[in-house]
């Protein structure tokens, strides 16, 4: 395996299509909470959460089914009761997975020195460290920014890097800073924080994606170690 010397890096990973694939347990639980809230089922309907926050995604539901935001009280108690359904329908969801090499990568990355992995997502850190904690991966991540961090994805990578360097009592320079993501909007929200990218064609993402705003580096997937690390270098 390829080592050398290299200057502090911080690691800003995506959840869904990039570490793992939930399975359809959070359209699941939001369709029945949303019902027992409000009395409406099935409010999903035909919405992409591809690249998307989750209060961004509470935001399209309630404008589509109710004709207005939530309030304050009514996000939280959607939240909650998510969050709460989630936590079941995640441990049982028979099509979870782990993406290609990710365990081995984790494992490798944790060990190496001068590296802080974090995570950068826009699921509510609760539902996203449900879904770590099923493929037994929560361990490796201390820090992040979270979809309750903001709607807007760069907001969210710069509350992680806030996070990692005051968990880590590091100081990490933009230049080492990389986002690991598989959508096009990892990419752009890296590029608008002034940040590396490294996209993974995982989840039938190509390269051509990819092409309007192309990342930094570019990766089939997880399981090349060796090139994962040039990629830092």
């Amino acid at each position: 395996m390829l080592k050398s010397a290299m200057p502090q890096k911080l690691l800003l990973f995506d959840i869904d299509g990039t570490l793992l694939l939930a399975g359809g347990a959070g359209k699941v639980a939001l369709e029945q909470a949303f019902q027992e809230l409000f009395g409406i089922p099935e409010c999903w309907g035909n919405l992409d959460p591809h690249g998307r926050t989750d209060a961004s995604i509470f935001d399209e539901i309630a404008g589509r089914c109710l004709g207005r935001l939530l309030t304050r009280d009514e996000f939280d108690r959607l939240m909650r009761r998510y969050e709460t359904l989630f936590e079941d329908r995640i441990m049982t969801a028979a099509c979870y997975e782990l993406m290609p090499g990710v365990t081995r990568l984790l494992e490798y990355l944790s060990k190496e020195p001068g590296i802080f992995l974090a995570l950068a997502t826009g699921n509510f850190e609760g539902a996203g460290r449900m879904k770590l904690k099923r493929g037994k991966i929560e361990h490796y991540f201390k820090a992040g920014g979270f979809g309750m961090d903001s709607r807007e994805r760069h907001k969210i990578l710069l509350a992680a890097v806030e996070h990692a360097e005051s968990v880590s009592g590091k100081s990490f320079s933009k230049t080492d800073i990389y986002v690991i993501g598989d959508t096009e909007y990892d990419v752009a929200a890296a590029k608008k924080a002034g940040l590396k990218s490294i996209a993974v064609l995982t989840n039938g993402r190509t390269g051509s994606d990819f092409k309007n705003d192309p990342p930094d580096h570019i990766l089939k997937d997880l399981t090349d170690i060796s090139g994962f690390m040039e990629c830092l270098r």
